[in-house]
């Protein structure tokens, strides 16, 4: 394996560090060998993993090398991730808050609109399932409170020019419905 591109950050090349971030290109591996890609990944890990191991995404010689589930492919790798328990704490609640202001964004959607907008988002069913409970929740409940009679309490307002209200004479007082705190 000859090192092409390396700077003082990378332990390996630059062409071989690409294609451990994303797989071999079209035209061929950079690695004459899986031994020299397995070596490659012992020594650039960390290196890979810094700059391309976040953001609930993995470069694909971690998936080839350090875990045993297969790739889901790039449009599901986050759901999957998530679903399986790999990401971190920081991480899993990064990527938690983009798909809830995703799920959030569905509103005023038809059905086909907001479950392609979930599939293209990658955001998984659990969460969707849970979110939408929360909203159905928060609906009933504005709905009942907009529905249930508030209860009012009748009372006597006398003209402003009365200090006391029930001095004033029954034609000028008027009755007003007021809300009971």
């Amino acid at each position: 394996m000859r090192l092409r591109g390396r700077t003082d950050d990378c332990p390996i090349g630059l062409t071989e560090a690409m294609e451990l971030w994303l797989g071999p290109s079209p035209g061929g591996s950079a690695f004459s060998s899986r031994e020299e890609l397995l070596q490659a990944w012992e020594r650039g890990r960390d290196y890979i993993m810094r700059l391309w191991g976040s953001g609930a995404r993995r470069p694909m010689a971690w998936w080839a090398f350090d875990t045993e589930l297969e790739y889901p492919g790039y449009y599901r790798e986050r759901s999957f991730l998530w679903q399986h328990g790999i990401l971190g704490a920081e991480e899993r609640l990064a990527v938690e808050a983009e798909w809830r202001r995703d799920f959030d964004a569905t509103r005023g959607m038809g059905a086909r609109e907001r479950r392609e907008h979930y599939e293209h988002c990658d955001i998984p069913a659990e969460l969707i399932d849970a979110w939408a409970g929360e909203r159905r929740k928060r609906k009933k409940v504005a709905g009942v409170a907009a529905d249930r009679p508030q209860k009012r309490e009748v009372i006597d307002v006398a003209p402003s020019s009365s200090v006391e209200t029930n001095n004033a004479p029954a034609a000028a007082r008027t009755s007003v419905a007021v809300p009971l705190k």
